[in-house]
């Protein structure tokens, strides 16, 4: 299944190769849709649909596991320096790039705190009206072992 989709999914290490390298997050495909930025406690999870991008984050001591879809909620903080220099043009195809943009701008501008796996903006969100909680889908599950993730030292 080799398309546009899973073109930009297998990219998504490049766009996010700055936050991955300053906060020590290892990117891992989750399926051909889905990547995420692994940490000691924690995981950023992006999926791509074929007209948006919803970032999701589990932490590790979530009893029962889930994800929570939190990408409006980080959004929110954006501001019009996280959305400079995206690219011209129209399609799905580039607004989805310019989302990859805009949220790897607006994580490590906004949002460092929880890429140095602090937990106290999830109560905020927690209280917040775009809280939402969601199962693990099962290609979620593979990765993510025991309901956690696997040792990140023994992937590539």
């Amino acid at each position: 299944m080799d398309n546009l989709w899973t073109n930009i999914n297998d990219n998504i290490p490049m766009y996010m190769n700055k936050i991955c390298k300053e906060y020590n997050l290892v990117c891992v495909k989750i399926s051909p849709l889905k990547t995420a930025m692994i940490g000691d406690e924690f995981a950023i999870m992006i999926a791509i649909d074929r007209f948006d991008i919803e970032i999701y984050y589990l932490y590790k001591r979530d009893p029962d596991m889930g994800k929570y879809p939190c990408g409006s909620f980080f959004a929110q903080a954006y501001d019009s320096q996280d959305r400079e220099d995206l690219l011209s043009g129209e399609g799905a195809d580039i607004y989805i790039k310019n989302c990859l943009l805009i949220v790897a701008r607006g994580l490590a501008s906004k949002w460092e705190n929880v890429l140095k796996g602090d937990t106290k903006w999830l109560e905020k969100y927690r209280s917040s009206s775009r809280y939402a909680k969601e199962n693990l889908t099962a290609d979620e599950k593979e990765v993510f072992d025991d309901g956690w993730v696997l040792d990140t030292k023994s992937l590539p």
